[in-house]
């Protein structure tokens, strides 16, 4: 058993008073049915198994969610899942003599026979788990009052979360790491989206969700499952507020040359921005922005670039017929502040 705390406020010198996460790790799990009456072991896994298509399969419990090692690797068209799984399996003779080979040598992975590739191991003796959380008071806090529940999916690190949130006075947050597999094989077994039940107020509106896709606003999604509703009067009287943008021209085209030597030609489209209620129109507030689009993308890291965003140009600079230049100049030092954080400078032959 582990105890770790860390002070959230002390590392990102935030302005709320107490702001704290912590966790109590490497603890025993009961898994008291598995122990006395044995493992239930079931396939598992994702995908269809029509060909062509990517799928796979392992071996998991029905009970305790525990996986073999090595959890196994069955053939799709063989085994569906939530069939259950009486056996081939590798013998403990073998996987005892792959362990000591391990310790011997300093393999960082155990050899395997090759009569037993694909096929799952025992089931280990002593799972752990964790329990984590964070208690946030003053205004790290978001505003409003929310209180929520989620399970997790097969994937999940944590597999039960629990919140409650009373505005900017207090926050706290709860989470299972291994602790809940039985509830999510049995609330939510297949795919990897985790569910959630939650109630929120704030900013003029309630929200729920009732065993909606956690993460996720599914427009599709039922509106008993998933939805919202406004108790602000000017959104009632005069709709949302919302941004708008209109193409303004036509599509030009340019070539931004980053201060690192590099340069990379690029599309741009003048647009013109609104903020405002689909009633109030005459109260929109307007403004000029310019969508790039570059094919290859800029990078800005190693392995990551960015093909498409957009910048802010003033009144001035469209009134003048400049926009382009200053679009190109704003998109440079935009792109180079995030090579800076990212500590990147590009290669010799890249962007020409």
């Amino acid at each position: 058993m582990r105890w770790h705390s860390v002070n959230y406020k002390a590392e990102d010198d935030s302005q709320s008073l107490v702001d704290r996460g912590w966790w109590l790790s490497d603890l025993p799990r009961l898994m008291l049915i598995c122990r006395l009456r044995g493992h239930r072991p079931v396939v598992d896994g994702y995908g269809p198994c029509e060909p062509g298509l990517h799928a796979a399969r392992w071996i998991v419990c029905d009970r305790c969610g525990v996986r073999p090692s090595p959890q196994g690797s069955l053939d799709p068209a063989k085994y569906q899942v939530g069939d259950p799984y009486s056996g081939p399996w590798i013998p403990l003779t073998r996987v005892l003599a792959a362990d000591a080979w391990m310790a011997m040598l300093g393999l960082r992975t155990a050899p395997v026979h090759d009569a037993d590739k694909g096929k799952p191991g025992p089931y280990p003796e002593s799972p752990r788990g964790a329990i984590g959380g964070q208690v946030v008071v003053g205004s790290r806090a978001l505003p409003g009052f929310s209180i929520g529940f989620e399970v997790g999916n097969a994937g999940s690190d944590h597999m039960l979360d629990a919140h409650l949130r009373l505005g900017r006075l207090l926050a706290i947050y709860v989470h299972t790491e291994g602790y809940g597999r039985w509830v999510q094989r049995r609330l939510n077994p297949t795919g990897y989206e985790s569910r959630e039940v939650r109630l929120a107020i704030g900013e003029w509106q309630y929200r729920w969700a009732l065993w909606g896709r956690s993460g996720y606003w599914d427009s599709a999604a039922p509106w008993w499952q998933q939805g919202y509703a406004s108790f602000d009067l000017m959104e009632r009287l005069f709709g949302p507020k919302r941004y708008s943008y209109e193409p303004v021209g036509d599509e030009q085209v340019g070539v931004v040359r980053m201060p690192e030597g590099d340069q990379h030609e690029v599309r741009l489209q003048l647009q013109r921005e609104r903020l405002g209620r689909p009633r109030l129109r005459w109260r929109d507030r307007l403004s000029w922005s310019v969508q790039w689009t570059a094919t290859p993308g800029i990078p800005y890291r190693e392995g990551r670039s960015i093909d498409s965003w957009s910048v802010e140009v003033d009144d001035e600079v469209v009134e003048k017929g400049t926009w382009q230049v200053a679009a190109l100049i704003a998109l440079g030092a935009k792109m180079s502040q995030m090579r800076t954080r990212n500590g990147y400078r590009p290669r010799a032959e890249e962007g020409g």
